[in-house]
């Protein structure tokens, strides 16, 4: 008979080896698997490049958001495709609860940003895809896996700009708020 600790490690092993080759074989295929205990798995998500993630843009709720380490709600910060009736769904909208940090439950506590580069929504001309990140622009703290959300005080009223380590991309803001009925 084999003490009860022995099973428990076996399970340990054996789970372990399982998450380990799944990363592996996410890694081989070219796909980023992001796991931390805080903000969760983001399984088919390339986030090398703001287009890798957003050129096919997330259905809503979108993909989990993590602010300092920390899943974010929705309400405080979601990327989303645009309403197929109205052919909007090339489109990625960004709504984040402003000031930074606020859950949003109404249009006056958010910001709007519009990523639109098939000009569905009418910002494909205010949208930069090769963007400079301004001097004075600086981190948020939210991150989706490498993506990081980036303020500058000199322009953050026009825009929000998306990092990535392939490049950064300037998304201007929806002013007043673009939707579709």
């Amino acid at each position: 008979m084999r003490p009860a600790w022995l099973n428990v490690s076996r399970r340990r092993f054996v789970i372990g080896s399982l998450v380990a080759l799944v990363g592996l074989l996410a890694i081989e295929a070219g796909v980023i698997l992001i796991w931390s205990h805080r903000a969760g798995p983001l399984i088919g998500v390339q986030t090398d490049s703001v287009a890798a993630a957003f050129d096919r843009p997330p259905a809503f709720p979108g993909y989990q958001w993590a602010r300092n380490g920390w899943k974010v709600p929705w309400q405080e910060l979601v990327t989303f495709d645009g309403a197929r009736h109205c052919s909007w769904q090339s489109a990625t909208f960004l709504n984040i609860g402003w000031p930074l940090g606020t859950r949003a439950i109404r249009a006056d506590q958010s910001r709007l940003y519009v990523r639109d580069p098939n000009d569905v929504v009418g910002y494909r001309e205010r949208l930069i895809r090769n963007a400079t990140i301004p001097h004075d622009a600086r981190p948020t703290g939210y991150k989706l896996g490498s993506i990081q959300i980036y303020f500058s005080p000199s322009d953050q009223d026009q825009a929000v700009y998306l990092v990535a380590p392939a490049g950064a991309e300037r998304w201007p803001r929806a002013d007043p708020m673009t939707g579709c009925m």
